[in-house]
């Protein structure tokens, strides 16, 4: 991590200290941090980016944190009100929590923006602390917690034709093809004999770990969504797969869509398989 963002996240989280309010690191950058991920897994996407979810009861609870950070020198940005600046860090700051996002959606005041954050609740109930050397003082998003959140921030931008929705779609490519894949990690092979879900192929089975773990975690209210994802990305020529197939030749495209299915149809087992047992 870049010394500048370490410095911008030593700040926030000792404001948030200071003011006895609950945050939780929720985007990319969890990667570097979280406790499942090894050293051999192949290199996530870099990030000078920050995300933090904000446990706030109500709009000048947020604000007295927003405003703490502005005293130590952090820039807000005029026209993103979750946004600041520390140097050359960017810190996100999302409230949530059913009186300031009731039904999941949270409305900004100045600009109106509408934001979803279904799924924030449990996610964050699950986040972990560090266990890395360069351990961070707050907890971190798990990687089926980010996945959850990615899979709603993607069928939110989705719909706004915000063409960040394809930056989510590669974060979930990256984990349906990674999840659980370290040379010391034996759950995939361990699906061969686990009754209900017997799986054979190693490729696709960190996916159908994802998947139960996604399912397990999700709230009913997050599980709408995941279903959604499901049914409008299950197509070969799906928006999701266009998303995966986007950077390659025509022969290697087509490589590419259907190895996508693959890991989409064995994330859906594992999810519907916990699905199941919950209804």
């Amino acid at each position: 991590m870049e010394s500048e963002l370490k410095k911008a996240v030593e700040e926030v989280a000792s404001a948030a200290e200071g003011l006895k309010l609950d945050i939780v690191l929720v985007g990319a950058l969890m990667a570097e941090f979280s406790p499942e991920i090894e050293a051999d897994y192949p290199r996530f996407r870099l990030t000078n980016d920050a995300d933090f979810a904000v446990y706030a009861r109500d709009w000048p609870t947020y604000k007295k944190l927003r405003d703490a950070l502005i005293d130590r020198k952090f820039k807000p940005n005029p026209k993103i009100e979750h946004r600041l600046y520390h140097e050359t860090a960017m810190v996100d700051l999302i409230p949530y929590g059913s009186q300031i996002a009731p039904d999941g959606k949270l409305a900004w005041p100045e600009s109106g923006f509408e934001m979803t954050v279904t799924g924030f609740d449990e996610v964050c109930a699950a986040a972990r602390k560090s266990t890395a050397s360069n351990n961070l003082p707050v907890p971190v998003i798990t990687v089926p917690g980010f996945v959850l959140l990615k899979i709603i921030a993607y069928l939110d931008r989705k719909s706004r034709a915000d063409a960040k929705h394809k930056d989510d779609a590669k974060d979930i490519e990256y984990w349906l093809r990674n999840y659980a894949g370290g040379t010391k990690d034996e759950r995939r092979f361990e699906l061969v004999n686990e009754p209900d879900l017997a799986h054979q192929d190693y490729e696709t089975a960190g996916a159908v770990l994802l998947g139960k773990e996604v399912g397990s975690l999700a709230s009913v209210e997050a599980a709408t969504y995941v279903d959604r994802f499901l049914r409008e990305s299950e197509d070969l020529y799906s928006p999701f797969m266009d998303v995966l197939a986007a950077d390659a030749m025509d022969g290697a495209s087509n490589k590419k869509r259907d190895e996508g299915l693959a890991l989409l149809a064995a994330f859906k087992k594992g999810y519907m398989h916990v699905q199941k047992r919950k209804g």
